[in-house]
C-alpha cells in the first residue's frame, strides 16, 4: 500500500515536471558533468577543441530571465552535441558523458559565446543536429533552455520552421551565416518556469 502511493507520487512529480526532467538518468549525468566545470569561467568558451574535425561554427548567445528583456547575469551556460559523425560519446566511455562539453558565464548584458564545430544528426535518424543548452542561474537554479537548432538543415520538421517563423527572436531554429569557413549563428534564450528541474 505504502509501496503504490510512493509511486502514485513519484509518477505525479515526474508528470508535472518538464520532458528534461523527467529522464533520472539524464539529471544524473549533467549533475556529473558540473564537476568537471572548470572553476573559472569567462563569457567565451570552446565547445569542441580547435583540432576537432568540422565545420567551424561561433555561437553568439544572450540569455535573458522569464520576462524576455532583463539580461541574465552571472548565469553558466552548459553546452553539448554530437561531432561530426553525430556521436556524442566515446565508444568506450557510457551514455551521456558528451565528449563535446563547453561552459561559459554570462556577462552584465547575458552574453555569451561558444566556439565549437556545426554538430551532425544522429547516424541514421531524422532528427535535426543541435546544441543543447542549460542555463544555471547566480542563484543556483537549473534549466533546460532548449536547443540550438540550424535554420539550413534539411531535417527540420514543418513546425520546427512554422516556431521559428512564429517568434524569431526566441525560436530554436537560427539562420546560420558564413563568414570565410565559419559558420555563425545567433541565439536568444530566456529561462522559462516549466522548464527548471
Amino acid at each position: 500500500m505504502i509501496k503504490t502511493l510512493a509511486m502514485s507520487v513519484l509518477v505525479l512529480v515526474l508528470t508535472a515536471l518538464p520532458a528534461p526532467a523527467q529522464d533520472l538518468e539524464f539529471i544524473q549525468a549533467v549533475e556529473d558533468a558540473q564537476r568537471a566545470r572548470p572553476s573559472r569561467l569567462s563569457s567565451t568558451a570552446r565547445i569542441a577543441p580547435e583540432a576537432e574535425p568540422g565545420t567551424a561554427l561561433v555561437v553568439h548567445g544572450r540569455a535573458f530571465a522569464a520576462d524576455g528583456k532583463t539580461p541574465l547575469a552571472g548565469a553558466i551556460v552548459f553546452a553539448y552535441h554530437t561531432d561530426r559523425e553525430g556521436v556524442y560519446d566515446r565508444p568506450d566511455r557510457p551514455a551521456h558523458s558528451w565528449r563535446l562539453k563547453g561552459w561559459a558565464k554570462t556577462g552584465d548584458d547575458g552574453r555569451f559565446e561558444f566556439r565549437t564545430i556545426r554538430p551532425a544528426p544522429y547516424p541514421g535518424r531524422k532528427t535535426a543536429a543541435h546544441i543543447h543548452l542549460i542555463l544555471f542561474t547566480a542563484d543556483g537554479a537549473r534549466y533546460y533552455a532548449s536547443d540550438v537548432l540550424f535554420e539550413d538543415d534539411p531535417l527540420l520538421s514543418a513546425a520546427q520552421r512554422e516556431a521559428a517563423r512564429r517568434d524569431p527572436v526566441f525560436a530554436d531554429v537560427r539562420p546560420v551565416r558564413r563568414a570565410g569557413s565559419v559558420e555563425h549563428v545567433d541565439v536568444n534564450r530566456r529561462i522559462a518556469p516549466g522548464e527548471r528541474f
